[in-house]
């Protein structure tokens, strides 16, 4: 068997995470050398920034995200993403007070970010204001400074039904390293969002999220994290999926709403074809950053070729799935 399959053969079988790491790894830095001496490796470096968040106190939690973005920056980052909700956390009972317009005073901090370190920003999301209605919106900005769009969330999580609009668009996003897309959270659950994403050609899906371990509010008598294993599954499952990097991007810590409280599951990662997860975060703060090679994306396209053979195999009228 050659070296290089024999490589990936193990990385598939792993049922440990550390091992499949230092594969990918060790893989990575003779590509990195081949970029330098002119190869054509499509690299990019990613980083998710996993950060607790406190509810109704938005200037605390754009302070914290400035400082940890640094950290990224620090790194030489790229793209950046930040978790759901990580300006304000839930706003139900003040949506008012809180929502803003895009663009708008949030977008303009993030905007000013992009442009300083020259990088693209997903800014996780925020309660859009428009038009007398609300969504769960996130913001995509350009190394210019720029406002390439926004997604609106489809899937809303219980609570949010009462007060937020879903959305209604599954747009992609063209950037000098491939094209990106967006969920959020609890889309996740739903692989007809990812499955939409690659049809429109996505080499990368951005997921921030506010995910908590009382989403499951059975989750205790299990005695372990349940949402862990949902969120563990299903990022790796897109991934293979779809043919395409997963970057899913949670908050973590405990967050309260009034008289409710609840823990951040944490659990930001990175997936990939061929790997699963190549980088991952348990529940403690801070910032994952990692070079990616999306070529591994391609090499996945010609294996397995599942999104070409949907398209080329589906009726136009099933193209579009009905999730919108």
């Amino acid at each position: 068997m050659p070296y290089t399959a024999l490589k990936i053969l193990i990385a598939l079988k792993s049922d440990n995470l550390e091992i499949d790491k230092k594969i990918y790894d060790i893989r990575l830095t003779g590509m990195l050398r081949k970029r330098v001496s002119g190869g054509e490796i499509k690299m990019v470096k990613i980083a998710a920034v996993q950060m607790s968040i406190k509810c109704w106190e938005p200037e605390k939690n754009i302070q914290k995200a400035l400082q940890l973005s640094e950290e990224a920056f620090k790194k030489d980052a790229e793209i950046l993403c930040f978790p759901e909700e990580f300006i304000t956390g839930p706003v139900r009972g003040k949506v008012e007070k809180f929502a803003q317009p895009i663009p708008g005073r949030y977008t303009d901090i993030f905007s000013k970010l992009a442009l300083e370190y020259n990088a693209y920003i997903i800014m996780g999301s925020m309660v859009e204001r428009e038009n007398g209605k609300y969504y769960n919106t996130s913001v995509v900005i350009s190394p210019q400074g720029n406002i390439l769009g926004k997604y609106r969330k489809i899937f809303l999580w219980h609570p949010e039904k009462d007060y937020i609009e879903r959305g209604r668009e599954i747009p992609v996003f063209k950037t000098k390293f491939g094209t990106i897309g967006v969920e959020i959270c609890w889309d996740l659950a739903f692989p007809e969002i990812t499955r939409e994403l690659a049809l429109k050609g996505a080499d990368i899906v951005f997921c921030p999220s506010f995910w908590s371990e009382g989403d499951n509010p059975l989750y205790k008598q299990f005695g372990f994290s349940t949402e862990s294993i949902f969120i563990d599954s299903c990022v790796a499952a897109r991934a293979f999926e779809n043919e395409l990097a997963f970057v899913f991007v949670n908050g973590c810590g405990p967050w309260q709403l009034q008289e409710y409280s609840d823990k951040l599951v944490g659990h930001t990662q990175i997936a990939l074809p061929f790997y699963g997860a190549i980088a991952k975060m348990d529940d403690k703060e801070g910032v994952l950053v990692k070079d990616i090679d999306l070529s591994i994306c391609t090499k996945a396209r010609n294996v397995y070729s599942i999104v070409n053979d949907l398209k080329n195999s589906m009726k136009p009228e099933f193209r579009r799935y009905s999730v919108i």
